[in-house]
C-alpha cells in the first residue's frame, strides 16, 4: 500500500489525495531467460496445449460432455466431429521477406499498405499433426492466425472441413470487486509524444490539474480523488525520419532528440510523481525493447522520478490490482496489429474479440513480434479483468464487454486529442477530460 497524502489547498477548501491499495502483477511479463535460439513454434505449441483444457471445458458446456472430439488425422468419412486447433489464416497481402528482396535487387516491390485483408482470404485449422482448410458458418474477416478454437462439423468431398459452429475458450468471470466506498480515480493517458520541446504544454496543463496547481475548487477536488495515472506507451514521439540526401552522421542528431525528449519526459513526471503514483508503460516509440511483452523503462531514463517510492516502471502488457480492481492493458500494438489483418476496425471491437478468443496478441508471433516463449504464453487471458484497456487508440471509446462484466477502455493518443480518461473506482465509469 502506498499512500497519497497530498494536500489541495486554495483559498477556501483543503482536500487530501486518498491512499489505495496496489498490487503489481506484471512478473508474467518479465522475460527471464533472454535467449533466441529456440523456433517460434514452440509459442504456437505452448499455446495450444495450455487452451487445450480451457477449450475443452467451452465444449462440455456448449455441446456436452459426449462431444465427438478427434484429431484431424483420426476423422474417418462424414462423420460429425469437434477438432480443437489453431487457427492460419492465408493472405495473399501478408508482409512477405520477398519486399526485403525486391528492394534490395531494385526489383519491382510489394504495395506498401496498412490493410492486408481480402475477399478471398481463407482459414485453415491446424493440430498439432494436421491442418485442413475450414469453409461453412466461420467468417475469415473477422478471424486472424493464432487463435485457439474448437470447430463442429465434418469434412466435405472436396476434403474441407465444413464447419457448423465453433466455440473459443473458456475464460473464468472477474473475481468480486471490492470496490473502495468512496470515489477514486485512476487517469489513463496515453501518446504524449514528446518531441523536443514540441508538444509540453498540454503535458505540462495536465500535471498541474492533477497536482492540484491549477484549476478551481471542483477542479481540486476532482482531482484530489485521483490515486493513479496509468501512462500506456508512446511518451516519446515517432523519430524523424533524415533525408536520404544527408550525411549519416547526423544520425547523432536523432539520438539527441531522444536524449532530449526524455529528459523533459523526466522532469514533468517527477512533478507528477511527488503528487500521486504513476505506472509508466513502453510503447512502440519509446527508448525499450521492440519485441512484445515490452520491458519496463530502464529507472536510468528517470534519474529524477525514480527518487520517488510512488514511481514505477512496468511492462506492456501491463497487469494490477487497484483497490480490488483489476486491470489488464496494453499500449496499442496488439490492437492495431489486429486491425491491419482483419476487417475489424473499430478498437472496441477488437478488444471485444480479444476477450472472446481468450488472447491479448493473437498474431503474435506471426505478424506481430514477440519473444519465443518456451513453455508458456504470457498473453492467454484465463480470467477476465475488471477494466481492459488499450492505449494510443486512433479515437477514444469505452463501453463493457458483451457479458457486461469487463470495462473496455480505448485510450486515445494525446497529443492528437488532448483527451485523458478518468476511471471511477467504485462504480467503473469512464469520464473524458479534455484538456485544453
Amino acid at each position: 500500500m502506498i499512500p497519497n497524502n497530498q494536500s489541495f489547498c486554495n483559498d477556501t477548501s483543503t482536500y487530501v489525495r486518498p491512499s489505495s491499495s496496489y498490487i503489481c502483477n506484471c512478473n508474467k511479463f518479465l522475460v527471464q531467460d533472454l535467449t533466441f535460439e529456440r523456433q517460434y513454434a514452440t509459442l504456437y505449441t505452448s499455446r495450444l496445449r495450455i487452451s487445450t483444457e480451457l477449450l475443452q471445458r467451452q465444449i462440455n458446456k456448449k455441446w456436452g460432455p459426449s462431444a465427438n472430439v478427434k484429431k484431424l488425422c483420426d476423422i474417418t468419412g462424414d462423420e460429425k466431429v469437434v477438432v480443437i486447433g489453431t487457427i492460419f489464416k492465408h493472405m495473399e497481402l501478408h508482409p512477405s521477406i520477398l519486399k526485403e528482396i525486391s528492394d534490395e535487387h531494385h526489383m519491382v516491390p510489394e504495395p506498401v499498405t496498412e490493410e492486408y485483408t481480402k475477399e478471398d482470404d481463407f482459414l485453415i485449422l491446424e493440430d498439432d499433426l494436421q491442418r485442413v482448410v475450414l469453409c461453412g458458418n466461420i467468417d475469415p474477416q473477422s478471424n486472424v492466425t493464432g487463435i485457439n478454437v474448437a470447430v463442429l462439423g465434418y469434412t466435405e468431398e472436396s476434403g474441407k472441413f465444413f464447419v457448423e459452429e465453433y466455440c473459443h475458450p473458456s475464460v473464468a468471470d472477474p473475481e468480486i470487486i471490492y470496490s473502495p466506498s468512496i470515489d477514486k480515480y485512476v487517469v489513463l493517458v496515453s501518446g504524449f509524444s514528446l518531441n523536443g520541446n514540441s508538444g509540453i504544454f498540454p503535458v505540462q496543463l495536465l500535471i498541474d490539474y492533477i497536482t492540484g496547481q491549477v484549476g478551481g475548487n471542483e477542479d481540486q477536488k476532482k482531482f484530489s480523488q485521483v490515486v493513479r495515472v496509468i501512462i500506456a506507451g508512446n511518451s516519446i514521439g515517432k523519430e524523424k525520419k533524415r533525408s536520404s540526401n544527408k550525411s549519416k552522421l547526423l544520425a547523432r542528431k536523432v539520438k539527441s532528440e531522444t536524449a532530449e525528449s526524455m529528459a523533459i519526459l523526466d522532469r514533468l513526471i517527477s512533478e507528477l510523481v511527488s503528487s500521486v503514483s504513476v505506472d509508466i508503460m513502453p510503447g512502440e516509440f519509446d527508448p525499450a525493447n521492440h519485441l512484445l511483452p515490452q520491458q519496463p523503462l530502464h529507472p536510468a531514463m528517470f534519474p529524477k522520478s525514480s527518487k520517488y517510492a510512488t514511481f514505477n516502471v512496468v511492462t506492456n502488457p501491463y497487469e494490477a490490482v487497484i483497490d480490488g480492481i483489476r486491470f489488464l492493458g496494453s499500449s496499442g500494438q496488439n490492437v492495431k496489429n489486429i486491425r491491419a489483418f482483419s476487417k475489424i476496425t473499430e478498437p472496441l471491437d477488437v478488444m471485444q474479440k480479444m476477450l472472446d478468443w481468450g488472447h491479448m496478441s493473437p498474431t503474435a508471433p506471426d505478424s506481430l513480434n514477440c519473444y519465443p516463449f518456451l513453455n508458456e504464453d504470457p498473453f492467454i487471458i484465463s480470467q477476465y479483468p475488471h477494466v481492459y484497456f488499450c492505449g494510443n487508440s486512433p479515437k477514444m471509446g469505452y463501453r463493457f464487454s458483451d457479458n457486461k462484466s469487463v470495462m473496455m477502455i480505448a485510450i486515445p493518443e494525446f497529443q492528437q486529442t488532448n483527451c485523458v480518461l478518468m476511471l471511477n473506482l467504485r462504480t467503473l465509469e469512464v469520464q473524458p477530460i479534455i484538456v485544453l
